[in-house]
């Protein structure tokens, strides 16, 4: 666990320390509120959304070398009046496609926001189309989380660390059904994010996931039978509508 700590640890600092952070613009307006990953509490609805994409590394023990895994990347965020918010997520890449809906409670306290939550994905992986595969997979997986948000003026940092539940899971090979499992806890990850203007009334926004799991659902066709639990790290990278 130490060794995990410390891993999850550098790589974070590392990938922040990559980020643009832009120079912090002398006025006092915010646009952190129409941003996805920040869980900033607002006093009227606010609609807002980010389509790029992610890049995950696949974990090195289930390949012969690290395999980058692209993903088109669709996040929105609907927020409410008294720190209610709607979240989700859509993402493919034809082999994998995810789909995730949660919401949570936030509360600001001056430029930092605390909240917590709950988030519910569905994976379905097909490989039918490649000779020697043949393979499909669906998953059920709920996140409970936590997370902070710090904002200084158009710039807004932000942490989420979610435990990985898988609550339903059935792989089928040529039409038969090879395993089936529910109700495991496989992991955990956390998540830190950058949300800036780009150009113009443009918004980016930049991040990285690093999870430690026995089955992250960008592997599924890998067969993690040994039920390791592994780093695999994720990039984010997304535009504001």
């Amino acid at each position: 666990m130490i060794a995990y700590t410390t891993h999850l640890t550098r790589v974070a600092i590392l990938a922040l320390a990559f980020l643009p952070l832009r120079a912090l613009p002398l006025h006092a307006q915010s646009r952190d509120s129409a941003y996805v990953m920040s869980t900033r509490a607002v006093a009227s609805t606010v609609v807002s959304a980010s389509v790029g994409g992610s890049l995950t590394m696949l974990p090195k023990p289930l390949t012969e070398y690290s395999v980058p895994a692209p993903m088109l990347d669709v996040r929105w965020r609907l927020a409410f009046p008294f720190g209610l918010h709607a979240f989700g997520r859509v993402g493919s890449n034809v082999a994998t496609s995810l789909a995730q809906v949660g919401g949570y409670y936030a509360r600001n306290l001056g430029p930092l926001t605390i909240a917590a939550g709950y988030s519910v994905s569905f994976m379905y992986g097909n490989l039918t189309y490649i000779d020697g595969f043949n393979s499909l997979e669906q998953r059920w997986t709920n996140y409970p989380m936590v997370a902070t948000s710090w904002s200084i003026d158009d710039v807004t940092l932000s942490a989420r660390v979610e435990a990985e539940l898988t609550t339903a899971q059935q792989r089928t090979i040529d039409e038969q059904q090879v395993s089936s499992t529910a109700n495991l806890f496989t992991g955990s990850s956390i998540t830190l994010t950058l949300e800036q203007p780009f150009f113009g009334s443009t918004n980016i926004l930049l991040g990285v996931t690093v999870a430690h799991s026995s089955n992250p659902y960008q592997s599924w066709f890998l067969y993690n039978t040994f039920q390791d639990r592994l780093v695999t790290t994720e990039f984010i990278v997304g535009f504001y509508l």
